[in-house]
């Protein structure tokens, strides 16, 4: 069995929840997810499937912002070469009217949990949230009004991915925005979605992506002239679908929106330093 490692009990709570969201039980069951990353995967799939319906209660799928939206931030994680525990994460902040960068910050992490399909937020956001708080700490001035993750947010089979459990444990708007489509049940890249996909012909143009229940879960959306490709956007949490799909098409100058562009070049630049040192 490849146990997953996690650092003390408190650090761990820390990262992934705060416990004021939580009550009774729910702090029990927190307190003992520290024990549940040594277990094998039917055990953590079952309690990760607990926490995420305990989550998903604070999610908000609305406008949730005080003010106006002026700095974008964008999350990118990158993996050393043949190594799935060791990756640099990066948070590039730009001014959303000029898409200037106005701050970035990586820093070398160690994964203590493995990738599950379904269950990324579990891997990613304990060190997602350690790095935000860090910068709200340093340099509150430059903190994102709005997040962009590489990853999915209500376009998920829970309607609960990344971009949700991110946004509700940081308490920050957060938008997903995913390359590929989230195929599940009643959501196929099928020939009726190949042929929606041909039919988006200028930037902006995007369709409605709904899951078995018909419910709209995130949009398909095309962002620049040049890419013929969409992206998949989905409200992660105090952000509508409609200004998700805004504030993606307002930062993208190539297909994937500049704040996650940069922070994955960002990412890869200092694993590559990192393997000269």
């Amino acid at each position: 069995m490849n146990a997953c490692w996690p650092n003390s009990i408190a650090d761990r709570i820390f990262q992934l929840y705060m416990l004021d969201y939580l009550d009774g039980w729910q702090i029990l069951a927190v307190l003992l997810l520290p024990l549940i990353y040594l277990c094998r995967r039917p055990i953590k799939i079952a309690y990760f499937n607990i926490l995420q319906s305990v989550l998903k209660r604070r999610v908000k799928f609305s406008d949730c912002y005080i003010g106006q939206l002026k700095y974008v931030g964008g999350i990118d994680i990158s993996f050393v070469k043949d190594d799935a525990v060791h990756a640099c994460i990066s948070l590039v902040v730009l001014d959303i009217e000029s898409l200037e960068t106005v701050f970035s910050r990586n820093k070398m992490i160690h994964m203590t949990c493995e990738y599950i399909p379904g269950y990324l937020a579990f891997r990613e956001t304990p060190h997602i949230s350690k790095l935000l708080k860090k910068v709200r700490d340093d340099c509150p001035m430059f903190y994102p009004d709005v997040l962009i993750v590489d990853g999915n947010g209500r376009l998920h089979r829970k309607e609960f991915g990344l971009a949700c459990q991110t946004g509700v444990t940081c308490d920050i708007p957060c938008v997903g925005v995913a390359k590929n489509l989230y195929q599940m049940e009643g959501c196929l890249r099928d020939n009726e979605h190949k042929s929606a996909i041909d039919k988006l012909k200028s930037p902006g143009d995007k369709f409605e992506i709904r899951n078995k229940k018909n419910t709209v879960i995130g949009c398909a959306l095309r962002t620049t002239a040049a890419s013929t490709k969409p992206v998949y956007v989905s409200e992660g949490h105090r952000v509508s679908l409609d200004t998700a799909c805004r504030v993606v098409a307002k930062c993208s100058k190539y297909r994937v929106p500049e704040p996650v562009r940069l922070a994955d070049i960002l990412s890869r630049e200092a694993l590559r330093q990192s393997e000269k040192s």
